[in-house]
This record gives structure tokens, sequence and C-alpha cells, in this order.
């Protein structure tokens, strides 16, 4: 018998549309399982477009008893009573939330859709109610006239928080509105069978979920690691089909074609947990469109990102070095402590864990290529186009052409407006020269450290590829020979002297009255 090729789920959220047509589905209904055989209340925060509609679809059929749908999938052989609740699914990226008249007035009319269909009055002991109220009077009624406990699903509960998240009388406003709606989880528990949420951001630090303290967080739990997003066995498992197609359309084996998916769109963790997940909307993309482009940021960069980012004042250096707590990582965004807006956005991800603590660090070349065209422009002020002066830099870093990637830099530097040179207090000037090539090469991908201690002293950056290994020493109005005896009197280059790659030495000097790299030496240890 002859297989069909099925096709990819491209921008599609609902399960039964998956299932019953022919689309590939990854089976994650071992997590339904388990979601709906422990606690009773749940939160899940990932980035947009990771799959969390999907799953909380794939919920709602699970509830209305669909076990037809679910035939040969893991959950069949798990689950033993197949009982059909009432389900309340709500999905608030639809709703509008620039001011809270809106937002209320889409709420009213999603509970009026639920009222209408049970047959429910909107009002409550005859006076016109408020949402909270209709929302806790629906619960009850739906249980009383069902005979069993009500699901709630919410979907993206936090998108009218984020409208309007640097405007505080609109913030106050909504929260209000929704403090209100969500009210009635914590009031009628006793009616409820399951309720889960989504969204972008950790609720932690919202009021709008005030007294709802069972409300189960595992955004960061091991268990549900995978919960959302492909794993690498997932790919090899669904995928072998796009696989072939994109091998032969690149004209790469299969081992190839994998290192390329993976420095794409792979690196993304949320847990303690060591493996990694693919973004599904940027591979499902690359199957479809049988090419590697960047599709997660083609398909809209956050509002909020970028507003945040063009008011606070931070390193790229410092978010990559320093560690983290969970609650850093999962409280509100602050233009002062922008680590929780990169992370929960999905620009930021863990790297490392120690002792509860989280290590952060660009997830791809995707995102990478975003915090390129966006960050830079931001954070040093320098024109748009530079991503094309930015990839000439990195193919020449690659290739040991010291004096081509020193004179790119050098023009960027020059670009670059001499206000920016007081952000930092201590020593301004040479640090923002210093930050600059740091974070140039951090964006590109080149494994990069700053401000290495060492029995000598503190060696200013190295940075290492595949076949190079480049100690460099910086100097403000000074001589780039002076760098270079720094670097061997010091002894900069002695732990790396036995890599076996090729390692040079670079002394650089930036010049204060041209605000930009002025001379620069080099030799081979």
């Amino acid at each position: 018998m002859e297989t069909v090729e099925k096709d990819y789920p491209l921008g599609m959220q609902d399960f039964a549309q998956i299932v019953q047509g022919n689309y590939v589905y990854v089976d994650k209904t071992e997590f339904v399982y388990q979601l709906t055989h422990s606690k009773k209340y749940y939160f899940l925060s990932r980035p947009r477009r990771f799959g969390k509609t999907l799953l909380l679809s794939t919920l709602e059929y699970f509830f209305l008893g669909r076990r037809d749908l679910f035939k040969g999938l893991k959950i069949d052989s798990l689950e033993k009573d197949w009982i059909d609740y009432p389900v309340l699914h709500f999905d608030l990226s639809t709703v509008e939330g620039d001011s809270s008249n809106l937002l209320k007035s889409d709420l009213e009319e999603m509970l009026s859709e639920y009222e209408e269909k049970y047959g429910i009055s909107t009002a409550v002991e005859g006076k016109r109610a408020s949402i909270g109220q209709r929302f806790s009077k629906l619960i009850k009624n739906v249980n009383a006239i069902t005979g069993k406990e009500v699901v709630i699903l919410i979907d993206e509960y936090d998108k009218d928080i984020l409208d309007v998240l640097r405007d505080d009388k609109k913030l106050e406003k909504n929260r209000k509105v929704l403090r209100n709606f969500f009210t009635a989880l914590k009031a009628n528990d006793k009616y409820i069978r399951f309720a889960m949420l989504t969204g972008v951001t950790r609720f932690r630090h919202l009021t709008i979920f005030s007294g709802l303290n069972n409300l189960v967080d595992i955004s960061m739990d091991r268990a549900f690691a995978t919960v959302c997003g492909i794993t690498l066995g997932e790919l090899d498992e669904y995928f072998q089909e796009g696989l072939k197609c994109l091998e032969e359309n690149l004209n790469l084996n299969r081992t190839s074609l994998l290192d390329a998916l993976k420095q794409k769109y792979d690196g993304y963790r949320f847990t303690s947990s060591l493996e990694h997940v693919f973004n599904p909307h940027s591979l499902l993309s690359a199957f479809v469109r049988k090419e590697l482009r960047d599709y997660w940021v083609m398909s809209g960069t956050s509002k909020v990102f970028v507003e945040y980012l063009s008011e606070a004042n931070f390193k790229i250096e410092s978010l990559l070095e320093d560690w983290y707590d969970e609650n850093t990582l999962g409280s509100t965004f602050d233009s002062k402590q922008p680590v929780p807006l990169l992370y929960q956005t999905g620009y930021l991800t863990l790297q490392e864990e120690r002792n509860g603590l989280y290590r952060l660090t660009v997830p791809n070349g995707e995102v990478r290529q975003s915090l390129i065209e966006q960050l830079m422009p931001l954070y040093m002020g320098i024109s748009k186009s530079i991503p094309v002066c930015l990839l000439r830099i990195k193919e020449k870093v690659l290739s040991g052409d010291i004096d081509g990637w020193l004179t790119e830099l050098q023009a960027m530097i020059a670009s670059a407006p001499y206000h920016l040179l007081t952000k930092d207090e201590e020593n301004p000037v040479e640090r923002f020269y210093h930050l600059m090539i740091y974070q140039v090469f951090i964006l590109l991908g080149i494994n990069t450290r700053s401000e290495i201690n060492i029995a000598g002293g503190l060696i200013d950056m190295v940075s290492e590829t595949r076949d190079l290994l480049y100690v460099m020493e910086f100097k403000l109005n000074g001589t780039p020979t002076q760098a270079l005896k720094q670097i061997d009197k010091k002894g900069y280059a002695l732990p790396y002297s036995a890599d076996g790659r090729r390692l040079y030495k670079i002394g650089v000097s930036f010049s204060s009255d041209t605000h930009t790299i002025s001379k620069w030496k080099f030799k081979e240890s």
C-alpha cells in the first residue's frame, strides 16, 4: 500500500482539524494525560508561536471526550475514562486591549456566547452584573445544567496587559477588568474540574490572579520541558519526508542539514532539563517553503520588545554572563531589568543551571539575526543597515582576515553617536568601545569572553572559532605595540597555547579624538 505524504499544519491550531486532515501531528498527548491526572489549575508561559494554543485545543477535545480523535496516540492507551465535560474556552489573543472598555466589551461577548448556548441570563439577582459575576454565574449554572464539573481554558491571558504595558493608566484599568474576570476561578473551585491559562509573561507579580494560590506554574517544570516545541527525536520521528525534501532542495546531506536546522531553529531550553527544542513555527515553515529563512522573526516582532529595549539601559555582556534565579526570570518587565522581557519573549533562553541559578544565551541563529537587526541600532545608535556590515565582519573573523574585520569595526564604531559614550560612568569611553566589539562578536554567534581573570591579570577579550583563537588587549590613546607587550608580559596567551588552533595576539588602540579604533597590530603565536 502506497504511503500518502502528509502536509504540515503551518498556522493551524485546531487539534481536530490536524488529526482528521492529512497533517503531521507531533504527539504531545502524554503531557495531556500528566496534566489531567495531577493538579487542578495550571499556568504555562512560552514565547509566541510556540504551540500553546494547540496544546489548549488538544486539552479541549480530550475533555469533550472525543476519544475518536486520539486513536493511535499515546494517551489512547493511557486514559481509561473518557468523560465528556463542559468546556469554557477563552482566547484572549483576539481581545482588543487598547482600552478597558473594549477589553470588557470583548470579554462580555465571549461570555454571552456561552450564556446563549446554555440558556443562562446575563443578570445576577435581577441587576446588571459585572463580568466577574457573570463568569461566576456561568460556571455555577453550567455545572448545574450538565451535572458535571466545568473545564476552563484561557489562552494568551496577558495579551491585554502587554498591549498597554507602557501606559500606567490603561494598564491599571485593564488589570482591574481582568482581576474581576479571573476572580471567578477562585470563587468557584468546587464547580471546576480543570483550568489552564497560557501566555508569554509569567503571572507571579501581576495582581490579576490575587488569591488564586493553587495555580501551578509549570513554565520551568522539568516534567514539562518539551510540552511545546519540537525535540530532535521528534524531528527524526515525524519529519522524514520534510528532511528528504530539504536535503534535495538545499543540496545537503542529512548530517549537514541537521546541523543547519539546529543552528537556525534549535536551542530553546525552558527548564533545568538539558533537552533543547526547536521553534515549531520556524521548523514547519522551513518544511513548507523548502528553504531556511528567519520565519519566527518574519512573523512579527513584539511591539513591547522594541519599545522596552529602546528605553532600557543594559549591556549584553552582563546579561549573558550573570546568573539569575527563577523569580527574576519570571518577573514582569522593567526597563531597568530587561532580562525577564528577553527571556520570556524567547530572545534569550537557558544555557546552564547551577544550584537553582541560571545563565542565559541567545538560542539560535534566527534569533541572533533579529537581535542584530533590532538591538544593535537601538542600543548603539547606529544605522539599521548595519546587519550587512556584520555579516562581512563574521566572514572575515572566521577566515582569519584580521585587518579586514578590524577595518569594518573601525567604520561601525565611528558611526555611533558620541553621546552614547557617557552610558558607562566608570571609564566610559574605553568601556564603550570594548563593549561594542564584544557585542558584535556575541551577536554574530562567535564564542567570546570578556575581562577574563588569570594569574597574570585581566584579559580584555578572547574569541574562538573552529580554527582560530584571538587574544585581544585594548588601549585608549595608547599604541598597539603597548597592548601586544602587555599580552606577552602578563602571559595572556599562555592558557591557550596548547589548544591546537591558530592563535593570534591582537593589540588595538582607540582614539578619543576620532572616537573609534585608530590602529592595531597582531602576531601569530
